[in-house]
């Protein structure tokens, strides 16, 4: 999994009959770095059925494990939101608390 920031959406009117009723997000891996998160270099397209906003901080299952997810069975994915993340604690201090 990968914890990244929700930065868009994506609407696409013709799509697979798999992704009817989804939502896309488009979703910023961050990284922790000197205690702090920042922007890490990849951007994916993820499917999202928990509600995520922009600036939400989420938790990401990619590859074979996102197909995985209950309201992904059958669906042609790679990457889904499986959390919305409320705190994160690293290396003995807190790094991310929403607010």
């Amino acid at each position: 999994m990968i914890i990244a920031k929700v930065v868009g959406t994506v609407v696409a009117t013709v799509k697979d009959a798999g992704f009817e009723g989804k939502k896309l997000v488009v979703v910023h891996a961050q990284v922790i770095k000197e205690g702090k998160l920042v922007p890490g270099n990849t951007m994916i397209v993820a499917n999202d059925d928990l509600g995520a906003g922009e600036g939400d901080l989420v938790a990401v299952s990619q590859g074979s494990s996102a197909r995985m997810a209950p309201s992904m069975k059958g669906t042609a994915t790679d990457a889904v939101v499986v959390a919305l993340i409320d705190q994160i604690d690293a290396h003995g201090a807190i790094v991310f608390r929403k607010d």
